[in-house]
This record gives structure tokens, sequence and C-alpha cells, in this order.
């Protein structure tokens, strides 16, 4: 496996723990999660108006992280994950 393919696969088993033992992330929603994506893409906009590329990078991190838990909030309800999330954008 490539060391990019790693990285996600990593992300996504780190998404999958905090789910299962972190309390707080145990109880979130989608409806509870959404002012947090609205968040941090605002956040990623900025940092794309101000040109700050440093910024972007964590911005769009902290992106990923939001569409990463939602999908294993669908995956958890047998509706799709992530691999489907990217099959069909792709």
């Amino acid at each position: 496996m490539s060391k990019k393919l790693t990285q996600t696969s990593r992300l996504l088993s780190i998404v999958h723990e905090l789910r299962a033992k972190c309390p707080w992330d145990r109880k979130q929603t989608h409806q509870t999660l959404a002012k947090y994506m609205i968040e941090e893409a605002y956040e990623a906009v900025e940092a794309m108006e101000g040109n700050r590329h440093r910024d972007l990078m964590e911005e769009l991190g902290d992106v990923l992280l939001q569409v990463a838990l939602h999908a294993e909030l669908a995956k958890e309800k047998k509706a799709f994950d992530f691999e489907k999330v990217a099959k069909e954008i792709a």
C-alpha cells in the first residue's frame, strides 16, 4: 500500500477508535457535528483568501476529519462509508 493510502487508512482507523472509545465522539450525530463542518469550511476559505498555504493544509485536514466522521456515522447505520464517498466523487 502506498504511503498516501496508509495515512488515509490511519485517519479512518483513528476516527473509528474515537467513535468506539471517546464518550464525546460516541454521542455525536450528523446534526451535532454540522456546525463543525461549517466552521472548518469557513476557516479553510479564510486561509485560501489570505493565501496562507500552511494554514490551508491544516484546515483542509480539519475538513477531511469532518468527512471521515460523517462517513463513520453513516457506516455505523449501514448507509455508506468513506470508500463509497470517494468512489462517488471519483
